[in-house]
């Protein structure tokens, strides 16, 4: 089921971005739900969403692109796409990773063509929980919110986007646990979500804010992962 939040102050936008999800969802047979929210302050209130068709512009609330931020700091999940009449808010929507922007009017066959992209980066960013043992017990993360994994001594620190969670175990036995879930050793002491790299310059990745160095070593299988994951 994919949760879909269009969020368009437009009443005959909103149903039109509406009818085209519905034909689409027909035309590849996945099953959705939808909602249409008049403006960004009762969205930001409502629950979690896969997707949400963001406008960018609203009268009489907070614009889409500060609406987005505020939404990034709750959800880091999210598949954000703008929808707007003018081509250079795009640059704005990186700041948030939007994922796509749609140029009003919008018609159903560039819409259909575009859905598919966003559907499969959805599928590939599915949620997936770990069991992270700490001293206190076990903490459950979604792998998603997981930046990367350090091995620290004889301890281990998972840096999240809501913190560092402390655990114990070996960097190899959580990396034979996300070997499948698109985590890749820099060098031997980080173990990297490939959903949060922002780039890449010579010998260290990028992270946002953060930036780890990589190995010789690694660096041939790092880079084949990350293009292989940017490829899919």
């Amino acid at each position: 089921m994919l949760r879909i939040a269009i969020v368009e102050d437009s009443k005959e936008m909103a149903a039109t971005i509406s009818a085209y999800l519905e034909a689409y969802a027909i035309s590849v047979n996945e099953n959705i739900t939808k909602k249409i929210f008049y403006n960004p302050t009762d969205f930001l209130t409502a629950p979690n969403y896969d997707l949400v068709f963001m406008d960018v512009n609203f009268e009489n609330d907070i614009n889409g692109i500060e609406a987005a931020k505020k939404l990034r700091k709750k959800d880091a999940a999210i598949t954000i796409v703008f929808v707007t009449n003018f081509r250079q808010f795009a640059v704005k929507g990186y700041e948030v990773e939007a994922f796509d922007f749609f140029v009003k009017p919008i018609e159903y066959g560039d819409f259909h063509l575009r859905m598919t992209r966003i559907l499969k980066h959805i599928k590939k960013q599915a949620n997936s929980f770990i069991s992270i043992k700490t001293g206190a017990g076990r903490n459950i993360v979604d792998i998603i919110n997981v930046q990367y994994v350090e091995v620290a001594g004889h301890d281990l620190k998972y840096h999240t986007q809501n913190g560092v969670i402390e655990a114990t175990g070996t960097l190899k036995e959580v990396e034979a646990q996300l070997r499948d879930k698109h985590f890749v050793r820099c060098n031997h002491c980080y173990l990297v979500n490939l959903r949060h790299v922002t780039g890449v310059e010579g010998m260290t990745v990028r992270l946002g804010n953060v930036s780890l160095s990589i190995s010789r070593p690694k660096k041939d299988e790092f880079m084949s992962q990350l293009n292989k994951f940017l490829c899919e």
